[in-house]
């Protein structure tokens, strides 16, 4: 009788101790692509966002911090199924997803979940925005001011037609590129956007139908955009080469190589940047993960920071938007970040070009 007693005694003490420990636990859901060709941009997320959390030991006050990670496959229904766990594992914040296709799917599975609230630190389609909802992101929508810097250093050295290489698996990012790009190339700069290629087409065919007289324009991840200006290469090909973001990774110079030295990039971050809190930054990113951060590093490391500001205020997710949109301005890494009310960033645009493996300032 006094075992059972005391067994009894030992099973409450446990589920006491396990329940106290959950009501202990922020749970912080992490969904992108971690495998396949879209994975690169997907681990520099998740490395800059984990790094963020790391330098507090995860925890919050009290509170432990569980950030659990999910590979979207790139997939569609594996994104719906990664949010439905979410859900039903109770997890009210999520940070997600790495392309604004991806984020389409997510955004459309919380619909009428104002509970939950979904934190992007990459999806750029100006489709998100000016809505109110539960989704606040990191990086600006993609409009015609982001292609400015090149559209002028284009016309400004006689390349005054462009052609564009575009992903359409991605498609809602690579319409809304060109579309900014035809905004700031064409109505902005008086220049001419001459043919539009997918890259999914043979590469042979795109080759046989570029204009040897206009700038190339590709918009797809790094992987594929340094293999195709690979091939340019071999085939002679001497036109100005410039990329969307999508690509502005360390690994697009490491695939590509030497191919790759002069492509063009306009973007919002300076890799170079001398600023002291990002060169700590850069020098713990490097030091733990043994690589340089990328744009997306340096944008999920900002989005953990805020995330943590908000945290020790709420860990309910209305309330952690409701923080960050009344407070409205941050400290980033390399200037200040602002929110409107929407939840929507803007940043200024620098053009840089790739020259002796590094992302430097073009002159």
């Amino acid at each position: 009788m006094k075992k059972r007693i005391l067994l009894i005694f030992i099973i409450i003490i446990i589920i006491y101790f396990f329940c106290n420990d959950n009501k202990q636990t922020i749970k912080i859901g992490f969904i992108s692509s971690l495998s396949g060709k879209y994975s690169s941009i997907g681990h520099n997320i998740l490395n800059g966002f984990k790094l963020g959390f790391d330098e507090i030991d995860n925890k919050i006050g009290d509170k432990y911090i569980q950030i659990v990670v999910k590979d979207d496959y790139q997939d569609e229904n594996q994104t719906k199924k990664i949010v439905d766990d979410f859900l039903s594992s109770n997890i009210k914040i999520i940070i997600g997803n790495s392309t604004s296709a991806m984020t389409k799917i997510t955004l459309n599975k919380l619909k009428n979940k104002e509970d939950t609230l979904l934190i992007s630190v990459n999806s750029s389609s100006e489709n998100f925005s000016k809505k109110d909802d539960n989704f606040i992101r990191l990086q600006a929508a993609i409009n015609s001011k982001m292609y400015d810097p090149l559209s002028k250093y284009l016309i400004n050295n006689h390349n005054k037609k462009m052609q564009i290489i575009y992903d359409s698996s991605n498609n809602l990012y690579s319409q809304n590129v060109i579309k900014s790009l035809k905004e700031s190339f064409e109505n902005k700069f008086n220049g001419k956007i001459v043919s539009l290629f997918k890259l999914e087409n043979n590469y042979n065919n795109i080759l046989k139908k570029l204009d040897t007289s206009s700038s190339i324009f590709i918009i797809a991840n790094s992987i594929d955009t340094a293999k195709l200006i690979q091939i340019f290469k071999l085939k002679r090909i001497k036109q100005i080469i410039a990329s969307s973001g999508w690509a502005k990774d360390y690994q697009f110079i490491e695939e590509g190589g030497k191919a790759v030295e002069g492509v063009l990039f306009s973007t919002g971050y300076d890799n170079m940047s001398k600023e002291k809190q990002y060169l700590k930054f850069k020098n713990r990113y490097i030091k733990v993960f043994n690589e340089k951060p990328s744009s997306a590093s340096i944008q999920a490391y900002e989005t953990a920071k805020i995330l943590k500001e908000a945290l020790r205020y709420s860990t309910n997710a209305k309330d952690i938007k409701k923080y960050i949109l009344t407070k409205k301005i941050f400290k980033g890494l390399q200037g200040e970040i602002e929110f409107d009310r929407y939840g929507d960033i803007k940043r200024n645009y620098i053009l840089v070009e790739v020259n002796n493996q590094e992302f430097k300032l073009k002159r």
